[in-house]
């Protein structure tokens, strides 16, 4: 790494360093939700499976007639029984959802804040050629995405 004599340029880095702290933070509360809404789904998945084991809507009466199952219980197997698998795929997001969503999102804002950071303190010789860069590499990648949408309208057209 370059050392800087430009104090406007260790500005830059410094700023640039601590954005990279606070988005290895960041990632990893993303991890921990993105867990949590993991152990949610597989959850779901088994109030499904328990659901399922009901042939009729008398049984889970009888189950919460009985105190087997809570109310909670018996209005989620009520819902999937008569939705099926509709009413757990299309669930109201979780908090951990949203929560995990909002971070994502936090962490892509520190991540171009970074980057900009890092940009700013290249000379200016080198931000002409890191633009240039990535000027090439935006031709490259629309030149691949022309490619791909010209084959799958070759592909359409030949079904």
């Amino acid at each position: 790494m370059k050392t800087y004599t430009d104090p406007v340029a260790n500005g830059y880095i410094m700023e640039a360093k601590a954005c990279a702290k606070i988005e290895k933070d960041l990632l990893r509360l993303a991890d921990k939700y993105a867990k949590a809404v993991k152990r949610e789904e597989e959850a779901r998945k088994q109030q499904l499976e328990q659901a399922m084991q009901y042939r009729s809507f008398s049984e889970i009466q009888n189950d919460y007639g009985w105190d087997i199952i809570t109310e909670k219980q018996y209005e989620l197997y009520v819902k999937i029984f008569e939705e099926g698998e509709e009413a757990i795929k299309n669930h109201p997001k979780t908090v951990n959802e949203i929560a995990h969503s909002i971070i994502c999102t936090m962490c892509g804002s520190v991540s171009r804040d970074r980057m900009q950071w890092e940009f700013e303190a290249l000379s200016p010789e080198e931000q002409e050629a890191e633009r240039k860069r990535a000027e090439e590499s935006n031709k490259k990648w629309k030149a691949y995405i022309a490619e791909l949408k010209k084959k799958r309208s070759v592909i359409e057209h030949t079904i």
